[in-house]
């Protein structure tokens, strides 16, 4: 009874302290940038007006003046909560975010780590096993940063794990898909292909419909699709420049290869990765299902190719616990303990490792090699070294060891005898 009690309170404490620290910022009045921007956006195009880039102050003043690089087919996904914009919607975001967070959680631990229901709701070691795999995926520095600036990683996440957890509905996953590609198309720069390679064509040749239909879905309400994507990709074009918001002089939390300040350095590298890349697809071709080392590899390279900032790792958590409950069942420490280093080091304190960052920076030399932030998002911090795309860099590096060399990973299904293509 005792032992009992003692997981509860355990359990208990790991489970609310993420929610206090999540209601303490919002009651310090963050608002949610990213999804202020979608909402707005898409509230514009619905009502027939072009927000890319020229209308952008006007529109986003409110917001501090940033372009937005909403993709236009978000319209009729978020155009809604654009006209109810408020303190409610903010409130819906967050509920839904920790709700997502325990539900994914839960559900990676009963799909993949042997888990039942009842061990999530029953006091013991199961339980407290599944609080502290829910602390360290709230705790983490990049959570907590989408927590502040509205992104929908969190929703992605759940999508792509339920492609194959899900329903057993091709139909489902269609939609799942496709909902995947308008909200962040850059998820899917090796996912999307893989899926190809692996011959499940009619899974994404019909979500490529969807997409497509969302994003002329602008043409229903009296847009011109021609002047509305040829602001959007000026606006995308504009962020990326130097001084601006998307690039590393500005942000030390991207993933992608583009922080040496020798450009060649950068274009060599991501061709390394894309050859990688181009391996995976044809050593893959033959198999219908995704292990869970190469969808870890999968994305950790995506990470690197295109465009992403360090809160698109929490689409990793699920596969990090994967690995680590198998390590710990068959006793491979070494295994588990260089895998435990990467959710570890997203749990520190972003204030910690730009403090680390700072002193990197002030090294002799280091500057003419990398590009360093200067008060990154209005800080007190100075000469910030990009940690970050190193973290991303050694991950797809490791995801690459255990690819090759874990003998028995997990195993990501589509159940669809009739295509032939699940071996």
């Amino acid at each position: 009874m005792k032992k009992n009690r003692f997981y509860f309170i355990a359990s208990l404490l790991l489970f609310l302290l993420p929610l206090i620290r999540i209601f303490i910022i919002k009651a310090r009045g963050l608002w949610l940038i990213d999804f202020a921007a979608y909402s707005a956006v898409s509230r514009a195009l619905f009502e027939g007006s072009n927000p890319f880039p020229d209308n952008c102050d006007a529109l986003f003043c409110q917001f501090g003046g940033t372009v937005p690089i909403v993709y236009p087919g978000h319209m009729l996904l978020f155009a809604l909560p654009g006209f109810i914009w408020g303190d409610v919607i903010q409130i819906v975001y967050l509920v839904l975010n920790v709700a997502i967070i325990y539900f994914l959680t839960g559900l990676t631990l009963i799909k993949a780590c042997g888990y039942k229901w009842r061990d999530l709701f029953v006091p013991g070691a199961k339980q407290l096993g599944y609080a502290l795999c829910c602390f360290c995926f709230f705790s983490s520095n990049n959570v907590m940063t989408m927590m502040r600036t509205g992104q929908i990683v969190l929703i992605l996440a759940l999508c792509l794990y339920c492609m194959f957890w899900g329903p057993a509905s091709r139909c489902l996953r269609v939609l799942l898909f496709a909902f995947i590609a308008v909200t962040k198309y850059s998820v899917l720069t090796v996912f999307a292909p893989l899926l190809f390679f692996k011959r499940h064509w009619k899974l994404c040749l019909t979500a490529f419909a969807v997409f497509l239909l969302l994003s002329v879905s602008p043409i229903l309400c009296g847009n011109n699709l021609k002047e509305v994507y040829f602001g959007y990709f000026k606006a995308v074009g504009i962020l990326f420049q130097p001084g601006q918001v998307n690039h590393f002089d500005m942000s030390p939390q991207m993933c992608h290869l583009g922080f040496f300040k020798i450009s060649i350095i950068n274009h060599i590298l991501k061709a390394l990765v894309i050859g990688l890349v181009l391996w995976l697809f044809w050593r893959e071709r033959k198999t219908g299902y995704f292990s869970d080392t190469l969808m870890m590899l999968a994305l950790s390279c995506t990470m690197l190719i295109s465009y992403h900032g360090l809160h698109d790792v929490s689409l990793l958590f699920p596969l990090f616990f994967i690995r680590l409950f198998d390590f710990a069942r068959n006793r491979r420490w070494k295994l588990f303990c260089v895998t435990a280093l990467f959710p570890l080091y997203l749990d520190i304190p972003g204030a910690v490792t730009l403090t680390v960052s700072s002193w990197l920076g002030k090294i002799p030399g280091v500057d003419a090699v990398v590009y360093l932030s200067n008060r990154p998002w209005g800080s007190n911090y100075m000469h910030v070294f990009p940690i970050t795309p190193f973290f991303a860099v050694a991950l797809a590096l490791w995801s690459l060891y255990l690819y090759l060399h874990v003998k028995d990973p997990y195993l990501f299904k589509f159940f669809e005898e009739s295509e032939g293509n699940v071996k």
